[in-house]
């Protein structure tokens, strides 16, 4: 097999301002992994980290592709184990694991058209018959496009969107909006982004929004402590009736142990982008054997959202997964047909694989160029107390 990178970007025009905890969105970058095996068929994945950065993407999937040069694309688990053993010296987290995950997802779709089978069937089949899936976006500080990108995702088939916060002075009346305009029609999900704050809030800062969104009905309260404050995360479960849940940047079974063991979340985050179908499997069964749910994260293009579509409808304690809904056109550009819910819910794909395409002339059409991105500010700012 031979293994490589492709990076596109989508600069959003000057009337789409997205802004949130860490930083700011200008633009949708995809990293994408394109796996080739001998007779020249292709599989598409992602890597959520390529987001991010560039350079240790490209280099580590040419650590990956040495490694596996002459390997059966068939065997997924053995290709697992080997990029995992060859490196445990160095990556028992972080990146290097979430460049495995995106050629696992590739290899699925690989191997899904190798054989003919779409990778929910690969993944040992259909637990369910559909899976609910939410629009995640709400990268906005006041409440105007908020109501506006959730009308948005309703008229398209969503029951249910996940908002960011910018401040936390900016969530109440946003929250209060949203239930003024749709009551219970929609479900509402909050996302304080604590885990990818360079300067998170302090726990005391969280704990007093979390009683404030009581009387809202919110689905659940996401990553609102910094990823590794495990003690923070048990102590804020304590003192709240919503559901708290993560986190995505966690990308194993043994990473999420800890957090399980010490009461941390009420349902779990993986990201597909990140842990793959191999190490994600092993996460969502750790999670059911501490019965909770899993709610698939998946902040990419259309390769990771069906990613994350066909994995959930294999696991019977996955309760939703995660659909990016930035305003870009590379979820249509990249998928086999338009992937659209119908009453809140994503019904199983008859495709080959993931049902994902490639056209090398988006490379052309979307260039990337690797520049100082403003995801995650590290710019000098006073702690929220």
């Amino acid at each position: 097999m031979s293994i490589k990178p492709i990076f596109i970007r989508y600069k959003f025009p000057a009337n789409i301002k997205y802004e949130y905890s860490a930083g700011t969105v200008d633009y949708m970058d995809a990293a994408l992994i394109q796996v080739t095996d001998d007779a020249g068929e292709t599989g598409l994945g992602e890597v959520t980290h390529g987001q991010f950065c560039h350079e240790p993407i490209v280099g580590l999937v040419q650590h990956f592709n040495r490694l596996l040069v002459g390997h059966s694309v068939l065997e997924m688990n053995r290709t697992w184990q080997l990029m995992y053993g060859s490196t445990v010296f160095w990556n028992r987290q972080g990146i290097g694991i979430g460049v495995m995950g995106g050629i696992d997802i590739a290899l699925h779709d690989l191997v899904g058209k190798i054989l003919h089978l779409p990778v929910y069937q690969l993944l040992g089949g259909l637990a369910r018959s559909k899976i609910r899936v939410y629009a995640s976006n709400g990268l906005f500080r006041n409440p105007e496009p908020l109501i506006a990108d959730t009308r948005r995702a309703k008229s398209l088939g969503f029951n249910a969107y996940k908002m960011r916060v910018v401040t936390p002075d900016t969530i109440i009346p946003q929250v209060k909006a949203f239930r003024n305009e749709f009551g219970d029609s929609m479900d509402l999900m909050v996302d304080a982004v604590q885990g990818s704050m360079a300067v998170p809030w302090t726990l005391a800062v969280s704990k007093r929004i979390v009683k404030r969104l009581e009387p809202y009905n919110v689905l659940w309260f996401e990553e609102p402590c910094p990823t590794e404050d495990i003690s923070g995360y048990a102590e804020l479960r304590a003192s709240t009736s919503i559901s708290i849940a993560g986190a995505e940047s966690v990308p194993t079974a043994h990473a999420f142990k800890p957090f399980l063991d010490q009461g941390a979340f009420d349902l779990l985050q993986f990201d597909i982008a990140t842990s793959g179908f191999t190490e994600g499997t092993r996460i969502a069964s750790l999670a059911a054997a501490y019965r909770k749910p899993v709610a698939i994260h998946s902040w990419g293009t259309i390769v990771s959202i069906l990613a994350g579509v066909h994995m959930a409808l294999t696991l019977p304690n996955c309760a939703i997964t995660e659909y990016c809904f930035m305003d870009h056109p590379f979820n249509d550009l990249l998928s086999l047909h338009r992937i659209r819910p119908e009453g809140g819910y994503i019904y199983p794909i008859a495709k080959e694989g993931l049902g994902v395409t490639f056209d090398a002339e988006l490379v052309d059409k979307f260039k990337y160029e690797p520049i100082p991105l403003n995801f995650i500010s590290t710019r000098e700012r006073d702690i929220f107390l």
